[in-house]
């Protein structure tokens, strides 16, 4: 399916769960880089709200990840989305989900995992994002996450060092912690697809593995979790984080962080 025809088939499917959920479209489509997914604003009931229409795509992963924002709904203290209603169906044997959930007024710092121009951000977000993550390691750990294995294959292909990841504790955590999925000048962290277990740590180190095109907000950012990053269970997600980033570069995506990614994981790699 080429992408004209992916982004048409994919707001046609908007469409009509607008419909079935009985809300009013008064937003544009927005699309995800990948074509992955698709939302508006809607009104529903009276209120702001966002319907968005997500599909089973073997080129995105494997796994019930289509049911994860809703399960996010069982974590508390963290501004986020809430799924209010969701449905299923199938066009041509692909599997589609859509939900109608809370509205999110503040806008996205970037389109993409990295900030596009230096962003602007407050003590008082930086203190908000601190606290979310608190509440987000408190939450009891789910079975399904990042995979240990792939992690310690990656640290090994990259760095040349053998690091076993489940040597430090794990929490739960958002997985995707960057900055297109985050918001200002009020937080709230969107996109909880892939939600799960990942060494504690790992979501302040993706945060700032995807900032080091900027020096200075990467320092900022650092400075502003450092209770996450400075240990040695802090040390080996950052680790996790750069083979992440690091894999997206060999495939073409991000490659301006492949070397500023590399020279910091050298740094981490001091402390094991």
């Amino acid at each position: 399916m080429s992408a004209g025809t992916r982004r048409a088939w994919m707001e046609a499917h908007l469409e009509w769960a607008a419909q079935e959920f009985g809300v009013e479209r008064v937003g544009l489509p927005v699309h995800t880089g990948r074509l992955h997914s698709v939302g508006c604003r809607v009104i529903d009931a009276g209120e702001d709200a966002w319907l968005r229409v997500v599909y089973a795509d073997p080129e995105w992963g494997d796994g019930e990840y289509l049911g994860q924002n809703l399960a996010a709904n069982t974590i508390h203290d963290v501004p986020k989305p809430t799924v209010k209603r969701w449905r299923e169906w199938e066009d041509n044997g692909r599997r589609l989900r859509g939900e109608v959930s809370t509205f999110v007024a503040s806008t996205t710092i970037s389109t993409g995992m990295t900030p596009a121009l230096q962003v602007d951000i407050s003590d008082q977000w930086l203190s908000d994002l601190n606290r979310a993550l608190h509440a987000l390691a408190a939450h009891p750990v789910p079975a399904q996450g990042v995979d240990a294995d792939h992690v310690n294959d990656g640290i090994r292909a990259f760095f040349g060092v053998d690091v076993d990841v489940a040597s430090v504790p794990w929490t739960t955590a958002h997985c995707d912690l960057h900055w297109g999925n985050l918001t200002a000048p009020t937080l709230a962290i969107l996109d909880w697809e892939t939600w799960g277990k990942a060494p504690a740590g790992y979501d302040a180190a993706t945060l700032v593995c995807t900032s080091l095109a900027y020096p200075d907000l990467a320092r900022r950012i650092s400075r502003a979790l450092s209770e996450f990053l400075d240990t040695r269970a802090g040390h080996v997600a950052t680790l996790a984080a750069a083979t992440r980033l690091l894999r997206f570069a060999d495939g073409g995506e991000l490659t301006e962080l492949a070397r500023p990614v590399r020279d910091h994981s050298t740094a981490i790699l001091k402390f094991l």
